[in-house]
């Protein structure tokens, strides 16, 4: 077995890469969101936003067994290096994993970094798969739970519109708005400003993680590499009466396919918050995705396990828990 390093994702052997990569996360988590090989081409791109690197783990005969990705943050989070590896069920217990994080933690540090974080994910009712205990055996340790939940049809909309009805008389200074794709300009600098807030609001339990620095370059940046993903984003924002974005949220899906929708980041600005406006704002964007969409089969959302909160929210739009994820890192 060797451990060789690609030419970023327009490296000859990424298609293999994926492959492997794409086998080991199936096989812990069948019918699991996961990327496309195109979508995920573009998320290990290097961009402004991170720098990246890629490793495959091949054997003598060339065949790719194993693939692991590093993402270093440029704008925050400067010392922390984001991890994920993935082996092929049948190359297990071989080394092959052990020898992928040697390469991406030998990296990270030569880059300076000194955090390292990695998710590891499983379906309903399986509390233990691979990826657990091979990240506490390498000193990872648990810092965050995350509860995955998903909606499939039918959509129940004469539900949502009676919720939508209740919570609306709890928000009757503010209008909520809707767009695909592009963030208005005259809306862009404070949907920066919101979601640079994400990052300090939102549960994050014991992860040592510093807040996100965000701007309108950076959102921009982030619409165009979605395009080139061939993602479609839908997006909602409530509007509050001096015209500053009071919330908002975003759901994304493939351009062509309809098996993989994600329900996004969702906030709403501690100034504004006992208005319902998260569950008008979801409501508002679901009903514009299946507008466009009819067909979506699936919508996934994550949650930490301690928001409750918005973990009730998307329970009254009828999300019923389907996975978990364990969020891991190591410091040193």
């Amino acid at each position: 077995m060797r451990i060789r390093r690609l030419d970023g994702t327009g490296d000859p052997g990424y298609p293999a890469w994926f492959a492997a990569y794409d086998a080991g996360l199936a096989h812990d988590f069948p019918g699991g969101p996961h990327w496309l090989e195109h979508e995920l081409r573009v998320v290990y791109e290097p961009s402004d936003i991170h720098a990246t690197a890629l490793w495959a783990a091949e054997d003598a005969d060339g065949t790719v067994v194993g693939a692991a990705a590093v993402a270093l943050p440029l704008k925050d989070n400067t010392s922390l290096a984001e991890v994920a590896l993935a082996v092929r069920p049948e190359a297990r217990g071989r080394g092959v994993g052990s020898a992928l994080l040697d390469a991406v933690h030998d990296e990270a540090r030569r880059q300076g970094r000194s955090r390292f974080l990695a998710d590891v994910e499983g379906p309903l009712g399986t509390p233990q798969v691979p990826g657990i205990r091979f990240a506490e055996r390498h000193g990872y340790t648990r810092r965050m739970d995350e509860v995955l939940r998903v909606q499939r049809p039918p959509f129940d909309l004469d539900r949502l519109a009676r919720l939508e009805r209740e919570a609306a008389a709890h928000a009757v200074d503010y209008r909520i708005l809707t767009w695909r794709d592009r963030i208005p300009d005259e809306h862009v600098a404070e949907y920066a400003r919101l979601a640079a807030r994400l990052s300090t609001d939102e549960p994050r339990d014991q992860l040592d993680y510093e807040p996100e620095t965000w701007d309108v370059a950076r959102l921009r940046l982030v619409e165009e590499r979605r395009a080139r993903m061939r993602r479609h984003a839908w997006q909602a924002a409530a509007l509050a009466p001096d015209g500053t974005i009071a919330g908002q949220t975003t759901v994304a899906l493939p351009a062509i396919g309809d098996d993989t929708g994600m329900q996004g980041a969702t906030i709403v600005d501690p100034r504004h918050r006992g208005h319902r406006l998260g569950l008008l704002l979801k409501i508002a964007n679901l009903r514009r995705v299946l507008a466009d969409r009819p067909g979506v089969r699936t919508l996934w959302t994550w949650n930490a396990a301690s928001n409750t909160y918005m973990i009730a929210v998307n329970e009254r739009l009828g999300y019923v828990p389907a996975g978990w994820v364990a969020r891991y890192q190591l410091d040193g």
